[in-house]
């Protein structure tokens, strides 16, 4: 039982500052304050190990921190989009997925973006900004894989310009593919650095054919890129010069420089609201600094001790930010050049492998030194009520529900609007009535999310059945927090509950709510359909073709996050917005064609539920395993040791299973893990495989045959052959 929380932290961006901020706060923790991490994406690029990654010295895990693990082992919840307004004024951010996070305290620390004023409004095609650097990679890659032999420029003579066009010439390299590489600069080489420094750099240019451009103006005319008013000869322009803020502050209150940073004092708050903090590239401190990433791994410690001291009401201290830093610049190859500020300087292999020591010992602190912190005790005097008393106040719930827009419809006399004891709902005599509820704990901490999985979640049942949405009841349980952030948590619930109902074309029509140790949430859901057009699991007929529309394994990725370690962000990523893929494409896709069985694969794994077709038809089916679809890293996890608490007692339909021993053991947990918003499996006739398969794919849902439909044999107890 977690202590109960009065005030909300809420942190944006995954920024060097912040990871080590999570880290600091985890090991002592403040009372009664709630930590959120607001990011876009779960991994979060280390830019000192970006150039090696590049090179090809590093793997993608080993240069990015995985947010997701970082959070679950911090006790911080984890919202994954991105803020597109701050309203400091009602303490509210607005976010990419149209919901609304509210807050007490507000750290940011967002980087920055390229400044791309030079080329003017309408950016040129073959330009890419290098920054944000979380996405670079994935653009990096996909234009390798697009241009075998190409010509490329680097915009920007700066450090990361200089270390990243010789990071390619190290990837052709290694790679034996020819690329014909150019670096441009408006002045001069590293300007700012000390003469040393740029000649070492110059001659790894030159070792490399690297063309160095200087003083030379890039400019674009109609779409064209220009250098110094030629048209520049390169397939692609990486842009590595000059930032500023990101658009999100030109939607917010508060007050920014001509560039769009956010003006901070020495405490690092913002000018225009005590309550608000920033660190990194995103800040303008009162003294001008670089925008290098020592910078926010030093303001870290300062960060996190005010954040602390604000909350609590205790003065402040200052950041003094250094007068000289260590340099240390990747060159390609296992090799570097470092200086301290002064005219001296030193390169080589050795050099590197200080630089990497140092970069591996900084990531060290997210991969295996990440802290164990358990959560703090709930006061012992602290007691919660049970029965009608453990209702969620009337107040939480009156503001929650007063923000909701469900839909209306026909039939609804009295729903969520109407204050009344219950829903009131006129049925169509000539319409069945189809009925299903689900509720389970949530197995993440960001109420939006789940509470759009929720409901999709129940929404399965009955698509499964072809029967059209009409209306839903909601119960929903939260955590012991002050009612304040109940009513937070409950907004942001039911708001995404509401959007996939909404999408569903299905009235929430009333509800339950409680507190409790642990958020929760399930819906009651109503159908209609007619008598003749609905879907059972009994009607699989021989020859059949075994249709599924989503890849297995939630239950093995949700598992991974009890394990810490093994839990791996792109993986859960993947999962989550898979979770988040409605049946209702795949249901509206074959409601018009012959389907002789369907259901929906949940809690019983991919083989219990066939096995229900099979007892309710009196078939049996044969299975490729080839064909079956996984979610990324499922196999990984289980030869890894992780699977889910109800696999165990899935694995009773292998009973009813004839297998040989090429199929490896890994897959066999696989097919009984239990599932969470999973896909539909449908029996189609073999002559319509091809024609479902097509419909499926024209309603954006990639459903694959994963077997066949075979006739019974008495003889035999086995009901399903797995292959």
């Amino acid at each position: 039982m977690t202590s109960a929380a009065n005030l909300d932290l809420v942190l944006v961006g995954g920024g060097h500052s912040h990871c080590l901020v999570l880290r600091m706060l985890a090991m002592a923790p403040i009372p009664g304050v709630r930590v959120t991490l607001v990011s876009p994406e779960p991994l979060s690029a280390y830019s000192g190990m970006l150039p090696g990654l590049i090179a090809g010295h590093y793997s993608l895990e080993e240069t990015h921190v995985d947010l997701y693990r970082l959070c679950l082992a911090t006790h911080t919840r984890f919202v994954q989009a991105a803020v597109t307004a701050i309203n400091s004024q009602q303490r509210r951010l607005e976010l990419n997925d149209g919901s609304q996070l509210e807050y007490d305290w507000l750290s940011l620390d967002v980087g920055a973006t390229p400044d791309l004023s030079p080329l003017g409004y309408s950016l040129p095609k073959q330009v890419v900004p290098v920054k944000p650097v979380s996405g670079f990679y994935a653009r990096w890659q996909q234009w390798v894989n697009d241009n075998p032999s190409a010509s490329l420029a680097v915009v920007g003579a700066g450090a990361g310009g200089t270390e990243m066009v010789l990071a390619i010439a190290e990837y052709g390299r290694q790679q034996q593919r020819p690329l014909s590489l150019s670096l441009i600069s408006g002045s001069i080489l590293l300007p700012g650095y000390a003469a040393s420094v740029r000649r070492k750099m110059q001659a790894r240019l030159d070792d490399y054919g690297i063309r160095f451009l200087e003083n030379t103006l890039v400019e674009n005319q109609g779409g064209q890129v220009i250098a110094n008013g030629q048209p520049l000869d390169a397939d692609q322009v990486l842009w590595c010069t000059g930032v500023r803020g990101i658009p999100l502050f030109a939607n917010s209150d508060l007050n920014c420089d001509k560039k769009g940073f956010v003006k901070i004092n020495d405490t690092l708050q913002s000018h225009s609201d005590a309550r608000v903090f920033a660190a990194g590239d995103c800040a303008a401190f009162p003294q001008p600094l670089p925008k290098a990433g020592v910078y926010a791994v030093r303001q870290a410690m300062t960060l996190a001790r005010n954040l602390r001291a604000a909350i609590q009401g205790q003065p402040l201290t200052p950041y003094r930010p250094q007068s000289r830093f260590l340099s240390l610049l990747s060159a390609g190859g296992k090799d570097a050049v470092a200086s301290r500020g002064g005219s001296l300087s030193l390169g080589g292999p050795l050099i590197w492998r200080w630089k990497d020591r140092i970069d591996r010992a900084f990531m060290r602190k997210f991969q295996d030194q990440l802290p164990r912190m358990a959560p703090a005790l709930s006061d012992p005097d602290t007691l919660h009520c049970a029965g009608c008393g453990a209702k969620v106040g009337s107040d939480a719930l009156g503001e929650a529900l007063s923000a909701l827009q469900p839909q209306i419809n026909p039939g609804i006399e009295a729903g969520v609007d109407a204050a009344d004891d219950a829903a009131v709902i006129q049925w169509p005599e000539n319409r069945k009535l189809v009925q299903s509820l689900d509720f389970f704990p949530a197995f993440i901490d960001e109420p939006y999310r789940f509470g759009r999985i929720a409901a999709l979640h129940s929404l399965s049942d009955l698509y499964a059945m072809n029967a059209t949405p009409h209306s839903a009841l909601a119960n929903i349980t939260l955590g012991w927090n002050h009612p304040r952030l109940q009513a937070r948590d409950l907004r942001r619930l039911m708001a995404g509950a509401v959007h996939e109902l909404n999408q569903a074309g299905c009235t929430l029509v009333g509800g339950h709510t409680i507190e409790g140790p642990q958020m929760a949430a399930g819906f009651t859901v109503n159908g209609g359909a007619d008598s003749d057009t609905l879907w059972h699991k009994k009607g699989a007929t021989p020859g059949d073709t075994i249709i599924l529309t989503k890849p297995i394994g939630s239950g093995v990725q949700l598992a991974a996050m009890m394990h810490g370690a093994k839990l791996r962000g792109r993986w859960l990523g993947s999962t989550l917005d898979t979770l988040l893929q409605s049946n209702g494409p795949a249901r509206d896709a074959l409601a018009s064609t012959p389907v002789h069985a369907c259901t929906d694969i949940t809690g019983f794994g991919l083989l219990g539920h066939l096995q229900e077709i099979c007892s309710q038809s009196q078939v049996a089916i044969a299975l490729e395993t080839a064909a079956v679809p996984l979610l990324p890293g499922t196999i990984d996890l289980i030869k890894d040791g992780v699977t889910s608490t109800l696999n165990e007692a899935n694995r009773s339909a292998l009973l009813h299973c004839a297998h040989d021993d090429t199929i490896d053991d890994a897959m066999l947990t696989a097919l009984c893990d239990p599932q969470t918003s999973g896909g539909l499996v449908f029996c189609v006739p073999g002559e319509h495989t091809s024609d479902a398969l097509q419909r499926l794919a024209m309603n954006g849902v990639n459903g694959v045959a994963i077997g066949k439909v075979l006739v019974k044999d008495e003889k035999n107890a086995a009901s399903i052959f797995i292959k």
